[in-house]
Parts: structure tokens; sequence; C-alpha cells
């Protein structure tokens, strides 16, 4: 049934159908979507909207207002300034340590356990809007974001795993010192704007034992945080390095990190190539999978991250254009979808699509029709997230 109702009604759950009288000034929109996050009720706010239709058998909420003081309804799209601020945080405290270990200077690397405990908050209040930021970063400052990325995104992942905090905390904290040795590596070697000679990457192959030696110095840093920066370069079939361990042979934390590490690295611009698109670095993953990944554990991660992880700019099957926002793991190729452009590249309003509750587009519904690298089309999609 059609209800119209004050925006001051509107929670997260209702289905909306429209807004607008259908006059010249206050002309109708069709949204015909769920209202998926508090940020979308913001977005009618900016826009001025003081009333819309809901279709109450639709929606997963009545339109019974919420008491004084009651929650809001609970959702993982909440706080993306809160998330911003968190990685910001996390990215300064980086930056320094990483300086100073470049600069020689001696380090407490457990005083950064304080950092993982804030970035393990961010993951847990704000999930969807952390993991999309570890996608918005340039190669300028590529080997420290690269850091902070493969912490988040460990944590993430083992979140998934199934993991306790006590271990996601000792893996986030070998994710963010996995490349640790690299700031001793020498910089003409570190940002050399294109392939590494013979014996440059045989230097640059230290980077692993380095971090290792470094962190070891210190009698709190636990055992499997020491495999994880020592390992994540060794492969499952043992043409990794530094110690060529094949199979079984390698820890729980570095075959988790390699996968991360690779994953960000091939989504990330660099200084001598072009970031490949989320779907593209996981088909690439997937023809490396039976030499350089622990059997399954590939397939764990396209499950928590999806076919089509966050940032991925796509096209639905009803030539429209939106961004991924959120995975569902329950469904790896439908995730939620914020579609932001027409059928002609116009921006519209935003509309959140659920591919997951959704018809196929054989059932009359939508697929995504394809992924695309949105710098092609002359877009930036950190506008839309």
């Amino acid at each position: 049934m059609l209800k119209e109702i004050p925006l001051s009604q509107l929670v997260v759950g209702m289905f909306v159908e429209c807004y607008g009288d259908g006059s010249f000034h206050n002309p109708f929109h069709h949204v015909r979507d769920y209202v998926h996050s508090k940020a979308r009720i913001d977005e009618f706010k900016a826009l001025s909207v003081t009333s819309v239709t809901i279709d109450d058998a639709k929606s997963k909420k009545s339109c019974t207002p919420l008491s004084p003081g009651a929650a809001e309804p609970p959702f993982s799209f909440q706080g993306p300034s809160a998330a911003r601020k968190v990685y910001a945080l996390c990215l300064s405290h980086v930056m320094d340590v990483m300086h100073k270990v470049r600069q020689g200077l001696d380090v407490d690397f457990t005083q950064s356990f304080e950092a993982v405990d804030i970035l393990m908050n961010g993951v847990e209040e704000n999930p969807t809007h952390m993991n999309l930021l570890a996608k918005l970063h340039h190669y300028d400052d590529y080997t420290f974001r690269h850091s902070l990325n493969v912490s988040l995104l460990s944590l993430i992942f083992g979140r998934h795993l199934g993991m306790d905090q006590d271990g996601l905390r000792r893996l986030a904290f070998a994710g963010l010192y996995h490349d640790v040795g690299k700031f001793r590596i020498p910089l003409e070697i570190l940002n050399k704007p294109g392939r590494l000679s013979e014996k440059e990457f045989e230097v640059m192959k230290h980077h692993s034992r380095i971090g290792y030696e470094l962190l070891k110095g210190q009698p709190e840093i636990p055992e499997d945080v020491l495999h994880g920066v020592l390992h994540h370069h060794e492969r499952y079939d043992g043409q990794g390095y530094p110690r060529q361990l094949k199979a079984d042979e390698k820890d729980s934390f570095s075959r988790i990190l390699t996968i991360v590490d690779i994953f960000d690295a091939l989504t990330s611009d660099r200084a001598y190539k072009k970031a490949y698109t989320p779907h593209e670095s996981l088909k690439a993953m997937f023809s490396w999978r039976n030499e350089s990944f622990h059997p399954g554990l590939l397939e764990k991660f396209v499950e928590c991250f999806g076919v089509y992880p966050a940032s991925s700019f796509v096209r639905l099957s009803d030539q429209t254009y939106g961004v991924v926002v959120e995975s569902r793991p329950a469904s790896p190729s439908r995730p939620l979808v914020k579609v932001v452009f027409t059928k002609k590249l116009v921006p519209q309003l935003p509309v959140y699509v659920d591919l997951a509750a959704t018809p196929k587009a054989a059932d009359g519904g939508l697929d995504i029709e394809a992924c695309l690298d949105p710098r092609t089309l002359g877009i930036t999609i950190e506008r839309f997230l």
C-alpha cells in the first residue's frame, strides 16, 4: 500500500516509491528502492525533500516514528566521516613510524598496537566505509597507504574467516608492518619507474628479512607476526622468497597477507603502471591460484570481498552505471550497487540496488553486465562514495 509520510518519519528499511507532487517546481522523482542507510535519508534532506511516498507492504520497517532516544536501525552504512578520520589517523601514525625507520632511528613498534586498536574499532563500526577507503589512493604515497591497506583488508578478511579478536589484532599488526623492510631499501630501487633489473630485484627481495629482523629485536612482538612479515612473499608452490617454503610449511598469517598484498598492489596506481580494476585483479589472481595461494583461500577472499569488490565501477543490464559499495558473502557476484549515472552517463540522484535481493535479468531484474575502468570514461568515483 502506498503512503505519503513526512521525511522525519523515514527510517532505514522503508521502500521509497517516489517523491514530489508532479508540479513544474516539484516534479515526480521515482526512486523505487529501499532506504539502505541514514546517509540516503540525508541525501533527501540535502535536496529539500519534505515528504516521500513509501510502499508500506514492501517496507521492512513500518512508518511508526522512532521513540525519543531510540537507537536507529543498524546498518553497515554509517559514519563515512568517522571512517575517514580513523583512516587518516592511522595513516599519519604509519607515516611517522616509517619515516623513523628510513632515518635509521630506534622505533618502539609495540606502540602501534594502539593504532591497530583504532583501526579495529573503525572496522567494527564502519566496515563498508573502511573497506572503500582502502581503494581511494594514488601512487605518490603508495608505500605508506599500501601498508595500512594491507592491515585493513587483512582485518576484514580475518573477520570473515572467523578469527578471534586477539588473532585479528596480531594479523592487523603484521599487515601494518609486512613491508617495513622496504624502508631500508635504497630509494633509487624502491621508487624506480620501471621494471627492476635482476640485481635490483635481488636487493628488493631482502625487504621481508630486513622487516623480520627489525621487529624481532623487540621481544613483545608475537611469533606469528614475525612469520607473517618474513613469509608474505612465499608461494604455495615453493617458488617464493626468502626461504622457498611450500604448501603447509607456510604459516597462516602469511597465507592471508600474500593474497591481500597482491590484491592491493594490483588495484593501486604505481609509478610504472596504472591500477587494474578490482575485477581484473581477481581474474589475474585466479590464474595464479594453483602456484601462489593456499588451496581454497582465494575463494574465501572472493566470498568476503565479492566477485566485484567495493569501488568497482559497473554497468548494469538496464545500461545504468554505478559503484559497488558492499559485497554480499552469500551472493558474491551480486553486490550492493550505488547507481549514480543514467544510460547516457548523466549523473543522477543515487539509487541503491541490492542485487542479492533483486531478480536476475532473465527473470525481469538486473545483472552486472560489465566492470569498467572509470578513468577511461573521465570519471572519478571518489565523489560517489
